[in-house]
């Protein structure tokens, strides 16, 4: 499980972290609900019955077994983070996926919450913005406290750029972000929008500048 710790920038700090909701166990829960049931019921029948119960209970409750472990390990391999800088996704625990957007290209994020939702405090969040995927990510806990999060960084991150642009004159310009270049570079090669040999030269005029 990613703790980001490794990945931060020098000045970079975590902000929020978010995770996936615990009713992705519901499921689980459901089942081993039904196969207690199917077991009290089917022993209550008679002898016939009460062999029956013998499979029916046990094949139910290695499906609500199955259930809850895929629950965990989706929950547990699904970490979301907001950095005075950044926003981290990372999905996967064999086969990761990780989506890091700089606060500065973060164009919106979107909940998505219905009535369940909203009295289990969970919904769907999707960031749009350049380098983003905007893909819908699903049952994510307390979605509103995580929007409101990275939409107060990026404010603050605006104020410190306005800050920078009323320096007084002489002062020498900050130094450009390359790790900001590379993602947007990236973000294009990923668009089809570059080549591969295009985003190898644009690569080393960002790193050689």
């Amino acid at each position: 499980m990613s703790t980001f710790t490794q990945d931060l920038m020098e000045g970079e700090t975590v902000v929020q972290r978010a995770h996936v909701s615990w009713v992705i166990y519901f499921p689980a829960l459901l089942v081993a609900v039904l196969a207690a049931a199917a077991s009290g019921a089917l022993l209550a029948q008679g002898p016939d019955a009460r062999d029956a119960a013998r499979y029916v209970g046990p094949i139910l409750g290695l499906g609500a077994l199955y259930l809850a472990l895929s629950a965990w390990v989706r929950r547990g391999s699904a970490r979301f983070a907001v950095t005075n800088k950044r926003v981290f996704i990372r999905y996967g625990l064999v086969r990761q996926r990780s989506t890091e957007i700089l606060l500065s290209q973060v164009e919106g994020i979107a909940v998505t919450q219905g009535p369940w939702a909203r009295l289990f405090n969970y919904g769907t969040v999707v960031i749009e913005g350049t380098g983003g995927d905007a893909e819908p990510y699903h049952r994510i806990a307390a979605p509103l406290a995580f929007r409101r999060t990275v939409q107060e960084q990026i404010e603050r991150y605006n104020q410190r750029g306005s800050g920078r642009a009323d320096s007084p004159a002489g002062t020498p310009a900050p130094a450009p972000d390359r790790y900001a270049e590379l993602l947007k570079l990236d973000g294009l090669k990923q668009k089809g929008i570059l080549t591969p040999e295009e985003f190898e030269r644009e690569k080393r005029r960002v790193l050689e500048g």
